[in-house]
């Protein structure tokens, strides 16, 4: 889907990536590539059952996706969640899921005045500033009017002095698979999909990383039990995208007004806060009832434990319906703790390892080598340093380049990420074609850094080594998240490159979930971390300024605002042509690059190891970069059973 995620900042690169040709052709990995003892062309047959334990980096505490916004709980969520559609691992198209079938059509936007004249046919929508009149179909044009021919009935004409304006592929209905149950046994429906739709247009709920994704559905209804419309405001090259992989919460479950709620009052009106304070706190976000091949059985404090959901709808496809019978997270912080839990057989899969132990002896000795295999997947994930713009160091965009100039980032790629790696020198996906080659990385240059801090006023003045400007010293803090190895190691580069210019950089390791507080509070000066972008995410979430105000615990947790950024993600979202769409993103990744709102760091493949007693690892672009139901045990291993055959 459009969204990213929080992410915890990288600990190595496995292999250079390959630049322009990767970016126009995303890679589609084979099953097992890496598995030494495996032959791609004489794959061994799979078998049902099995428990898989992986690592987990951090513990989240929520596991619903519309209010957390964390990499974790995305990648756990591709087990136990089911959308309307999905990008397939493989191919990358949206294929059909929790939706069999869609339509596409458009709103014909009458004139208020006029409304009435056309009865019932017209419909008004929206709220506020989106409040509108609109005929809903097919709309064509010629001869001075308009056609409007609607999902059922007789065509609609409709003179042009009587349009306000006409959005084209703006209407989803999407018509939704029967018999479909949540992990609790309750029936899914398109009442399930119109409430997930609220909670996002609901300023109550915290899910403000995520709303500006859905702030463009000004409307959503359910067209009967399996049958579900959504318009969008206007035209958005990824409606159907952003819809159709939207996560899906059970009404049932967290609305305070669905009769089958636990707490159904039917003499009670419940506000929207008490509706928003039951999706906030719901004891469900952290066992969350879902839709997925798999349902959360154990939410412990160390490990989230997952078990096959034999009434899945699609339980006979192992791609979707999976193989193992049983997956189990493990948090451990500390990379090489987790690392060493892996040696001693405590984990399965670990998607961190460091450069050292990656390059280094730890894994080419035998009681690595004789148990497990080591590869690497890219995913477009890309690691940097935030600058806080409400701090007054940080205000100044040549300050912000100072900064980018006095670090040589390509030292620190070739020592601690031994030359590999590629630098990335702004935000659009690496893997993507939105990502401009020209667009070059900040480079090396401390001398152009200290002019820029003089003409910005940051000299030193009362000769105490630090510059300041106004009374302030030039003193922050960088935060990093305790345990990553590798954000330490940068953060105390940092610190000795700020220095040389007279700048006093603190460094601080926090734990995860303070980290992820004070970023969405804005209480911070400088932090490391990584976005992990789907191949064309949605720049809107975090880059435009409509997201950067005080109070709005959202992705713009820097408050970047510039209006030519704005601009450009307008045209970006309203541009369906490709080649069209991919020149306004250069534009927009040459601006942002420009504005140095972050020290652009490295696009990073994540790192695995693997026990050799699984198969059918396949590496995707599509984050984790891997799918954990094609996991599975070959035949004949003790405890498993046959796949049935298929028709």
């Amino acid at each position: 889907m459009l969204v990213l995620r929080f992410a915890l900042a990288l600990s190595l690169v496995a292999a250079p990536l390959a630049g322009a040709a990767v970016a126009q052709e995303l890679p589609q990995g084979a099953p097992d590539a890496f598995h030494p003892d495996v032959d791609p062309g004489a794959p061994a047959e799979p078998a049902y059952g099995g428990r898989l334990l992986i690592h987990l980096e951090v513990m989240p505490a929520r596991l619903n996706r519309v209010v957390d916004n964390s990499a974790v709980v995305e990648q756990m969520g591709f087990a136990y969640e089911d959308t309307l559609l999905h990008q397939d691992w493989r191919t990358y198209e949206l294929v059909p899921r929790l939706a069999t079938s869609w339509e596409v059509t458009d709103q014909l936007l009458l004139l208020p005045h006029v409304a009435a004249d056309y009865g019932d046919r017209a419909r008004e929508i929206g709220t506020g500033k989106d409040r509108r009149f609109v005929l809903l179909g097919e709309v064509t044009e010629a001869e001075g009017r308009y056609r409007v021919q609607p999902a059922e009935g007789e065509p609609i004409l409709v003179p042009a002095m009587d349009v306000a304006g006409v959005e084209r592929g703006t209407v989803l209905t999407f018509h939704l698979r029967e018999g479909v149950t949540f992990h609790d046994g309750h029936p899914f429906d398109a009442h399930d999909v119109v409430f997930t739709w609220e909670c996002y247009q609901n300023p109550d709920v915290d899910c403000d990383e995520k709303r500006s994704l859905y702030a463009k559905m000004i409307h959503a209804e359910a067209l009967g039990e399996h049958t579900v419309r959504v318009v969008h405001r206007s035209q958005f090259y990824a409606a159907l995208e952003e819809t159709g992989e939207m996560p899906i919460l059970p009404r049932h479950v967290y609305d305070l007004r669905d009769p089958d709620h636990s707490a159904f009052d039917p003499d009670a009106t419940p506000t929207s806060e008490d509706v928003a304070r039951s999706v906030n706190v719901n004891d469900a976000n952290r066992a969350f009832i879902g839709l997925g091949a798999y349902r959360i059985t154990e939410a412990t404090s160390s490990y989230i434990e997952v078990e096959r959901y034999d009434d899945y709808w699609d339980a006979g496809d192992p791609v979707y319906g999976g193989y193992l019978d049983v997956i189990r997270w493990r948090n451990i912080g500390a990379d090489q703790t987790a690392f060493q839990a892996l040696i001693n057989g405590e984990i399965d899969l670990n998607t961190r390892i460091s450069s050292t132990d990656y390059f280094g002896e730890a894994t080419a000795v035998p009681s690595f080598t004789d148990e497990y295999y080591k590869g690497y997947v890219y995913t477009g994930i890309y690691a940097f340093v935030a600058w806080n713009a409400k701090r007054p160091f940080f205000r100044d965009v040549d300050v912000r380049h100072a900064l980018a100039l006095a670090f040589d980032m390509d030292e620190h790629l070739a020592s601690f990420y031994q030359g590999l790696g590629r630098r990335v020198s702004g935000p659009p996906n690496v893997m993507g074609p939105a990502y401009d080659d020209g667009v070059t990385p900040v480079p090396h240059d401390p001398d152009l850094a200290e002019e820029l801090l003089a003409e910005a006023g940051w000299y030193d003045r009362d000769g105490d080594g630090v510059l300041d400007k106004d009374g302030i010293p030039f003193e922050f803090t960088y935060l990093y998240a305790n345990g990553n190895n590798s954000s330490k190691t940068l953060g105390l580069k940092l610190q000795e490159a700020y220095a040389a210019l007279g700048i006093r950089m603190n460094v601080e390791a926090i734990e995860w979930a303070t980290l992820l507080e004070r970023m969405n509070a804005r209480d911070f000066d400088a932090v490391n971390s990584a976005w992990q972008p789907d191949v064309e995410s949605d720049p809107e979430q975090v880059w435009h300024s409509r997201w950067a105000e005080e109070g709005l615990k959202s992705s713009n947790y820097i408050s970047y605002s510039d209006e030519e950024t704005d601009r450009l993600i307008a045209a970006i979202q309203r541009e369906v042509d490709r080649d069209a769409r991919m020149g306004l993103w250069h534009q927009l990744h040459a601006r942002i690059a420009s504005r140095h709102p972050y020290l652009f760091m490295a696009a990073v493949p994540r790192k695995f190891a693997l026990h050799k007693r699984f198969r059918g690892f396949r590496a995707s672009a599509i984050a984790p970069g891997y799918n954990v139901r094609e996991i599975h045990l070959p035949a004949g291993t003790p405890g498993t059973r046959p796949t049935p055959e298929r028709d």
